[in-house]
């Protein structure tokens, strides 16, 4: 019977151990950079009915945390919006760091304009995509798949957070 116990607890510590060190390896992983839009896109209007428009936007984001830290990322993004919330139809970049590069693709994403007062103040969205090519300090990126969420901040600006699963 005290056999029986014994074994009972080690089997229980065991899975318990197991289940932590799983938990920890699904901790998700966390970016953060800050960024802004190059030049001053503009959408342009589609005439098939109202307020539908595409918006060609290049942006340059400088990263802040993580293995990416101190790292440039440029990239672009083609936007449709109908009327007012945006999805993207195409969007890609290139993350360089000294050492390392890695190149990405929007596979989706999602915005939409913050409104205070019945006036346009900003905007905020989520996406997703994947590491098509890394390299050097960032190669474990290669093939991954991330979301993201982004918002508007003051002075033209926008912050981005990337997230690994």
């Amino acid at each position: 019977m005290h056999l029986a116990s014994r074994t009972l607890n080690v089997a229980a510590a065991v899975a318990l151990t197991t289940l932590s060190v799983g938990t920890l390896a699904q901790t998700p992983v966390v970016y953060k950079a800050t960024c802004q839009f190059i030049g001053s896109p503009a959408r342009e209007p589609l005439t098939d009915r109202e307020g539908h428009a595409i918006l060609v936007g290049e942006y340059t984001c400088h990263a802040e945390t993580g293995m990416q830290e101190g790292a440039i990322m440029t990239g672009m993004n083609i936007i449709e919006y109908d009327p007012s919330d945006g999805v993207v139809l195409s969007g890609n970049g290139v993350i360089r760091k000294p050492g390392a590069v890695a190149v990405y693709q929007v596979i989706e994403q999602h915005s939409a304009r913050t409104m205070t007062d019945g006036k346009v103040t900003g905007f905020t969205g989520t996406g997703r995509g994947v590491y098509k090519l890394a390299t050097g300090s960032m190669a474990s990126l290669a093939g991954k798949s991330f979301t993201s969420t982004f918002r508007s901040v003051p002075g033209g600006q926008f912050l981005l957070e990337t997230t690994f699963p």
